[in-house]
């Protein structure tokens, strides 16, 4: 197991240096904007994550990672996992949007975020190696751009082999990981996506600089066969980062349109107002509703509230289920939400009584949800049941007053 030791966000002296060599390495980027290698630092707090060393083995050297995680269990421990790469750059904005969309509303489930820091960002986020400088011209000299580039399988065997057995193990994490990244980030997403299938179930590739290496990466996916294995989603975009820059994502679009490669289902969005650096908030926001079209329920509906049975609710998550290929638990608190709405109308109580009895399935360790199915039961005029389920709420939390009391009013 990798060593892993806490960081302290207010621990910022044994970083100068770095910071420094990647402040450098970020302004020659700029310099390159256009061709979409850029990236911006993000150095705001991030509060909304915690910070960890990790040694690794495969890449012989610490790396910074950041861990979001929600803020309430909400489903039994099957929470699917964002890798981010840049994650200085990046995971603040991520997990902003992440917080917002899950927590504040159920647009997309809650999740789990992992955010790596970069090292030598040109060495781990290119497939391969080249010469081809920034101006597009080949360059062997000792501070060449792309001297140490070509490492990005072995960033992606450091996330197989060390990162997602770690968090897999520490974390309630599902079986779905998806892949964001940006720029240079982008042509890793779309690399992992196509040469290492079953890594990542999404990826979300921000303006993916496929320009990398003579468009290497364009040329291979021009080479795939129909049959490929290849399962999962890809979300890919641009700005006006240049004609030639845009040109690869439509050829990358279009190929993959005339390949139809089974399994794989990918969307292509442009955005000529965004610049290189504005876009990744735009594309992450589409890419991520893009893998999660349909996660919620409209509960702001009072036309759907009239019409939600216990049954819709069921078939909803059993083809949530199906499509993500593990099993998506409803979360408790929406399932108390819901019951308490449908007991407000007496044919539909049976309805709040299934939903509640399934929900106390798959949290057994929840007094609270026994304790409203109590309630509902009693509603119903059911009072053997109402006793059965307040004395297994009871058991479970000897000091809730509250219950005894209901109880104690029902045996007399």
């Amino acid at each position: 197991m990798p060593e892993i030791k806490s960081y302290s966000m207010k621990h910022t002296n044994k970083m100068k240096t770095k910071l420094c060599c990647l402040l450098a390495s970020l302004i020659l980027s700029l310099l390159y904007s256009t061709g979409g290698f850029g990236q911006v630092t993000d150095t705001t707090s991030k509060p909304r994550f915690i910070s960890k060393n990790f040694y690794s083995k495969v890449l012989k050297e610490n790396r910074r990672i950041h861990i979001y995680t929600p803020d309430r269990p909400k489903n039994n421990g099957n929470y699917p996992v964002l890798y981010v790469l840049d994650a200085e750059a990046m995971m603040s904005m991520v997990s902003g949007q992440v917080e917002y969309l899950s927590e504040s509303y159920k647009i997309i489930p809650s999740m789990i975020i992992v955010g790596i820091e970069n090292t030598d960002r040109i060495r781990d986020l290119t497939p391969t190696h080249s010469v081809i400088g920034p101006e597009g011209k080949p360059d062997t000299s000792a501070t060449a751009f792309g001297k140490d580039s070509g490492g990005g399988d072995k960033m992606l065997q450091f996330m197989r082999e060390e990162l997602m057995p770690y968090i897999n193990n520490n974390y309630p994490s599902a079986p779905y990981n998806i892949l964001f990244g940006h720029s240079l980030g982008g042509l890793m997403a779309v690399h992992a996506m196509i040469n290492h299938p079953g890594m990542f179930n999404s990826s979300i590739a921000a303006s993916p600089s496929l320009q990398w290496d003579g468009q290497s990466l364009l040329k291979q996916v021009g080479r795939l066969e129909q049959t490929e294995k290849i399962k999962g989603s890809l979300f890919f975009s641009d700005a006006n980062e240049g004609p030639a820059f845009h040109q690869n994502q439509l050829t990358l679009d279009s190929v993959l349109k005339q390949k139809r490669i089974e399994g794989l289902q990918h969307t292509y969005n442009y955005y000529p107002n965004e610049t290189h650096i504005s876009e990744p908030v735009k594309a992450f926001y589409d890419g991520i509703r893009f893998i999660y079209p349909e996660w919620f329920l409209n509960y702001n509906s009072s036309a759907f509230r009239k019409t939600i049975t216990a049954k819709m609710l069921k078939d909803h998550y059993l083809k949530l289920s199906q499509k993500y290929r593990y099993n998506v638990i409803a979360p408790q608190d929406e399932i108390n939400l819901v019951a308490r709405m449908l007991r407000r109308d007496p044919k539909k109580i049976n309805d709040a009584i299934e939903l509640l009895e399934m929900n106390a399935l798959n949290y057994p360790t929840s007094s609270t949800v026994l304790e409203l199915l109590g309630d509902t039961f009693q509603m119903a005029g059911d009072t053997k049941q109402a006793l059965i389920a307040y004395d297994k709420a009871l058991h479970l939390d000897k000091n809730n007053e509250p219950v005894k009391q209901k109880i104690k009013k029902l045996n007399n």
